[in-house]
């Protein structure tokens, strides 16, 4: 009897102390103003959130609310390829949940959308190369056609590295008016790398 007493100590002494700390860091991140990030676009982990900057400049990393138009985002809704939320303060249109990217082009700033990847200010974004099906080849992924486009005024273009992250290269510019703020990872509680799990 007293084995067995000692056994159940030890194992649910490190599985009480591991619910204790997940608790509280759920906690601390719902008081810090942080968000939890599990997709694919940035790594995975806590993220503090900001204010909208006030200039916003090429390199920011913002969290924002994706439009919901056009044919590339209607089969993103329908297949249910994107994060859903239920009603509240980052409530997105379509209950989407926020996104969240990096700035990589501003207005009258060029982006080429090419074959071989996306091409920002003439600087090649690394892994941007975007995915045109899936499904080994059965169901074509609706993106902007390759070629140049200028970012219109109140507007920027986003992306991530991400595997299989959904951007501007498919939907194209988002409204700066979207931009619920900025977004900024907590030390130690994100896992570098860990944005390229998912295989493509």
């Amino acid at each position: 009897m007293q084995k067995r007493k000692l056994l159940f100590y030890a194992v649910a002494t490190p599985l009480l102390g591991l619910i204790t700390v997940s608790a509280g860091i759920g906690l601390a991140a719902s008081y810090a103003g942080w968000s939890f990030n599990d997709t694919t676009c940035m790594p995975i982990g806590f993220y503090q959130r900001g204010p909208v900057p006030r200039h916003l400049k090429v390199g920011d990393r913002v969290f924002f609310c994706p439009p919901v138009t056009g044919p590339a985002m209607h089969q993103a809704i329908t297949a249910r390829w994107l994060s859903f939320a239920p009603h509240g303060k980052w409530d997105c249109a379509d209950h989407l949940m926020p996104f969240m990217k990096f700035v990589v082009a501003l207005p009258g700033q060029t982006v080429d959308v090419t074959k071989k990847g996306v091409i920002a200010n003439g600087k090649i974004l690394p892994n941007s190369k975007v995915v045109t099906s899936i499904w080994d080849g059965k169901l074509k992924v609706i993106h902007l056609p390759y070629g140049k486009y200028t970012v219109p005024k109140g507007m920027f273009w986003e992306y991530a590295p991400g595997n299989k992250a959904y951007t501007s290269a498919y939907y194209g510019p988002v409204p700066e008016k979207n931009i619920l703020g900025s977004i900024h990872p907590v030390p130690f509680l994100t896992i570098p790398g860990s944005q390229y799990w998912l295989k493509q």
